[in-house]
């Protein structure tokens, strides 16, 4: 009887794994999702003055910086957060698939005994 006792624990310790995991894509996608709001917003902010420069955090320092350049970076790190996002999705997609897979054989093992 030991085989579906240790069976049950590891299924049991592979969902909470599994369901860690997935709350912490969960929060990384949340925290992407607001830094590429973010990057949207202060590029719409940015194109509404008619500045040509803008002064740029860096650390405790600021960069005088060309408009177009600091716009171009933001675009940029909207496409590396895109990038990002896409892939955690693919493991968000992963982890749920495996905690439902899991779920179903634990269930399936306790109706066997």
């Amino acid at each position: 009887m030991a085989g579906p006792e240790q069976l049950a624990q590891e299924m049991a310790t592979s969902l909470r794994m599994n369901k860690n995991q997935l709350e912490i894509v969960n929060q990384q996608l949340f925290q992407l999702e607001r830094q590429e709001k973010l990057a949207q917003t202060t590029v719409k902010e940015l194109d509404s003055y008619p500045n040509t420069e803008v002064w740029r955090s860096c650390g405790r320092a600021f960069i005088l910086q060309g408009k177009k350049e600091y716009v171009k970076d933001l675009n940029a790190d909207e496409d590396t957060i895109k990038d990002q996002v896409k892939a955690l999705k693919i493991k968000k997609d992963y982890l749920e698939t495996s905690v439902e897979k899991t779920v179903d054989g634990l269930k399936s093992l306790m109706k066997k005994q």
